[in-house]
């Protein structure tokens, strides 16, 4: 009986061994994706200041291989103003002016300038909340789900 109780923890503990050894790889294989996380803004200088800053200097950010695209709707406020400036201080943020026009008519050129990357498109034009970018980019690299 006590051989029972022993075999079982030497089980036990090889099983553990190789879960713990397929989550690591699987971790570490998720990091080597680049990111790119397409923002559609209009009259979003209320909160893309906030977003852009967290994605650019916030854990679980940092390291990471996370480029941030924002195509601004012809925005009348400052938005522009505001992508800019962290785009000057921050080379992985970049702008694209979409004007009155279709913002799609801009993602399949930028879908095919990236290579090898994962694409999540948020539409912060009334459809999506502000507050979901950043838990929905965090949860990307973190073993809890949305």
């Amino acid at each position: 009986m006590l051989a029972l109780f022993i075999w079982g923890f030497a089980l036990y503990g090889i099983f553990m061994a190789l879960w713990k050894a397929v989550r690591f790889m699987a971790q570490r294989n998720r990091r080597g994706v680049p990111v790119t996380a397409i923002l559609i803004v209009r009259e979003g200088a209320s909160y893309i200041e906030g977003i852009l800053r967290t994605l650019t200097t916030a854990e679980p950010f940092c390291g990471r291989e996370l480029e941030v695209v924002v195509i601004d709707c012809g925005s009348r406020d400052e938005t522009v103003k505001i992508v800019e400036s962290i785009a000057q201080k921050r080379g992985t943020v970049s702008l694209i002016r979409a004007g009155g026009e279709d913002p799609a008519l801009s993602l399949p050129a930028l879908f095919g300038s990236r290579g090898r990357s994962v694409h999540c498109l948020f539409d912060l034009r009334g459809k999506v909340s502000p507050l979901e970018v950043v838990p929905t980019l965090a949860a990307f690299w973190s073993d809890e789900t949305v």
